[in-house]
């Protein structure tokens, strides 16, 4: 049996490691507002990244910098010894600090017992800070002996009080630049076939470095073709940013090499296919910043690059890119500011006269409170260029506005405004994902969520064809969307969000690459549209494709996104659903019908479905006419309900019978009780205000500890008892795919 990676060597020999290999776990604590920042035998990590290089210093340090959180990879913070004596996310940057501060390595080893042996490798990253602070200049040796441990061009030029641009110039100037060496298993003594690269700084092509190492592997021989194009990958897992990324890279890969191209990968996240030695014809382990992309790019000198593909990590780094005169594969910089600007956004969809909810941008609080005044509450509360809808909420009244501008003031200024809409209380939200050409557009699918607007689109529930939508409701949406990706001169991928109101049409956002929906689409529709995506930014017209075939409504099937949360790994975090993303996964249920789908999907997301039981309700105000079939139908199921006071009387008011049970600060048995002691089999808890959501925390904490379904919205609970009474029923089956996709 041969050596994968040599295709020279028997697989019976021993692997011989000529580098290092350091794994780092990337957490997303403030996704989960109340849990704590801290490690113990529960997992907690949402992903995690990879970094290889010589030494440990060079494979942290690249490792760290593919965590995507600072350019300067270990910036000063305030020194916490809890955060030393206690394992958290940011506990390395603590340890740095304390260095900084003058701790010793065995003070250090004491508190945190790590082994001195790590802490002495760390420590040599501060001694280098200080020695690059004292000479306040760039010389050969020590930039050189810098970047062999794996500090940043950013960190560099901040001890020395330059620029990081300044600081790659004068590197590239001195021929300092790193190496692609081979990840082979046998330590460059036999050719290896496979091509896996790393960047180092400890073997260097040419120049004036005498000490390269000799009898190491060796680097890459050869150029790579003119036809290459280079792919930036999603990086670590997140909230917001996950596999479903990587879906449209490993897709796209396939599609680029069918157009006769070579297909160079970038990404960080080794828990990832298209990180797979053997996926792309050139596989780069690297960060994902702006430094070991150029680098890479520079080594390779691609015909272009591709930034639709990775999520918002590859759209941030586009610009600089560009400037640096690399070529844009797709959609130009222009189109992507048009898109994620959003002035100019708004601007565009008063010109093509689309409704779009009112908004403005604050500078600060003062003025955000004379737009809140203008719009009207509610409003949300979104900045620009975000993923996952990061510190993104509904503010409802002046009071909450406050305390939004007390949490996230300091993210706020003139050039990174506060952008506040008027939120579109009890609409109906759809995602719609297409791709175009230079004269042509396929529409994938239009998605409807299931939660009425305020849940994030990750986190909401969602089903293809739409259910709830008139056929000309959802053909004015494709006309919108061709319209808006024709004025912006979208080449490959466009995912846009639009709201129903009163049975008017409002365009929400658009982002200008693909999107966490397009797997859900591509396997629900069996339309290729990555496919399609990369022959939309290759240029390929009408002429040389066939997209009359390409009709989403064709689908014989309805297929229904679930989702899954980690709310049981965090103890303190609260399972109520918002504008901010908290979802890790998701899963596909396929049916004849809607039920059935939903169905498969609640029973795939792990979701318990009571049969009998007890069902407790605590709603709020304007949820309780919509849930009121809901409660007599579930009466008529044979359940039965038990409610809060409010709720209670509203059911008992409309002759549906139901137990009062107390809140949980009017004294016991209160409604926790019941659902700890396992009398109750669900639960339907709907909240909103501060001092609502802090008040019924423990309900729907409780169902988390105790596994007890809990619904946080009026939509959701309408289809989850379409669930039930399916699920009752018994009728349901399984359906070959082979037919779907034949």
């Amino acid at each position: 049996i041969k050596n994968d990676i040599t295709g020279t060597t028997p697989s019976c020999y021993e692997p011989a490691l000529d580098y290092v290999v350091t794994k780092i776990p990337r957490f997303d604590f403030e996704k989960f507002t109340g849990s704590k920042d801290a490690l113990n035998t529960q997992m907690k990590s949402v992903g995690e990244v990879m970094g290889i290089g010589r030494t440990l210093q060079e494979s942290f340090m690249k490792a760290v910098h593919s965590l995507e959180a600072s350019s300067e990879g270990l910036p000063e913070v305030t020194l916490g010894e809890k955060y030393l004596s206690y394992p958290c996310s940011k506990r390395f940057l603590h340890v740095a600090q304390a260095f900084r501060e003058g701790w010793s390595v065995e003070r250090i080893s004491e508190v945190t017992l790590i082994h001195p042996w790590f802490l002495e490798q760390f420590s040599e990253f501060i001694k280098l800070e200080k020695e690059l602070k004292e000479r306040k200049e760039l010389s050969p040796d020590l930039v050189l002996k810098a970047k062999r441990s794996g500090l940043s061009d950013a960190m560099i030029a901040k001890c020395t009080e330059t620029t990081e641009a300044k600081v790659r110039e004068w590197r590239h100037s001195q021929g300092l630049v790193p190496d692609y060496l081979q990840v082979d298993t046998c330590a460059g003594e036999f050719a290896s076939e496979t091509p896996y690269f790393y960047s180092t700084y400890w073997s260097q092509r040419e120049g004036l470095w005498e000490d390269r190492a000799r009898g190491w592997s060796l680097s890459s021989q050869g150029e790579p073709s003119k036809g290459t194009i280079v792919l930036l990958g999603s990086g670590p897992n997140r909230i917001g940013q996950g596999i479903e990324f990587d879906y449209s890279c490993v897709r796209s890969v396939g599609e680029f090499q069918q157009q006769g191209y070579e297909v160079a990968m970038i990404n960080s996240n080794p828990e990832t296919v298209s990180t797979d030695y053997d996926t792309s014809n050139f596989l780069f382990f690297e960060p994902l910043t702006e430094e070991h992309v150029s680098e890479v790019m520079s080594y390779l000198r691609p015909k272009s690059f591709v930034a639709q593909l990775g999520g918002q990590t590859p759209i941030g780094l586009a610009p600089k890119l560009v400037n640096a005169g690399f070529e844009l594969l797709g959609s130009s910089l222009e189109t992507i500011d048009l898109a994620e600007d959003r002035a100019r956004f708004i601007k565009i969809c008063q010109e093509l006269n689309f409704h779009i909810p009112r908004s403005g941008m604050a500078k600060n609080y003062q003025h955000a409170q004379e737009i809140a005044e203008e719009i009207g509450y509610p409003v949300i509360c979104r900045p620009s260029y975000v993923l996952g809808g990061r510190r993104m909420e509904i503010v409802e009244t002046p009071e909450d506005l406050q305390l939004y501008f007390e949490r996230y003031g300091e993210h706020i200024r003139e050039d990174a405004p506060c952008l506040m809409d008027q939120f579109l209380d009890r609409a109906l939200e759809v995602d719609v994902d297409l791709v175009r050409g230079p004269d042509w557009t396929v529409v994938g699918g239009i998605v409807e969520h299931i939660e009425a607007a305020g849940v994030h689109s990750g986190d909401s529930m969602g089903v293809i064809p739409p259910q709830r939508l008139r056929r000309d409701t959802y053909e004015r949406m494709e006309l919108m969307s061709r319209q808006l990706a024709d004025r912006i001169g979208v080449l490959g991928f466009l995912n846009l969000q639009l709201a129903i109101k009163n049975d008017e049409i409002f365009m929400i956002e658009a982002n200008p690459r693909s999107s966490r929906s397009v797997p859900f689409i591509g396997k629900a529709t069996t339309i290729p549209i990555v496919n399609l995506g990369v022959k939309g930014m290759l240029g390929v017209t009408a002429k040389e494709i066939s997209t009359d075939k390409y009709v989403w409504q064709n689908m014989d099937k309805v297929c229904v996104k679930g989702v899954v949360f980690p709310f049981k790994k965090f103890s303190e975090s609260d399972s109520l659903l918002g504008p901010e993303m908290k979802s890790t996964g998701e899963s596909m249920g396929r049916g004849d019908d809607y039920s059935e789908a939903l169905l498969k999907a609640l029973f795939s997301s792990q979701v318990e479905l009571p049969l009998n039981g007890e069902v407790f309700l605590s709603l709020r105000e304007k949820d309780k006419p919509e849930i009121l079939e809901m409660a007599k139908s579930l009466t008529d199921m044979g359940y039965t309900l038990s409610a809060t006071k409010g709720t209670a009387s509203f059911l008992t008011d409309h002759n549906i019978e139901c137990t009062q049970v107390k809140k949980v600060h009017e004294g016991r048995p209160h409604c926790v009780d019941r659902i700890r002691s396992g009398q109750v089999a669900f639960v339907v808890n709907t909240a909103s205000g501060r001092r609502s959501v802090e008040a019924s925390w423990s309900i729907r904490r409780s169902c988390i500890d105790y596994s007890v379904p809990c619904i946080t919205e009026a939509d959701a609970a309408k289809a989850f008892l379409l669930a039930l009474t399916k699920n009752r029923s018994g009728d349901f089956d399984v359906s070959s795919l082979s037919r779907t996709l034949s």
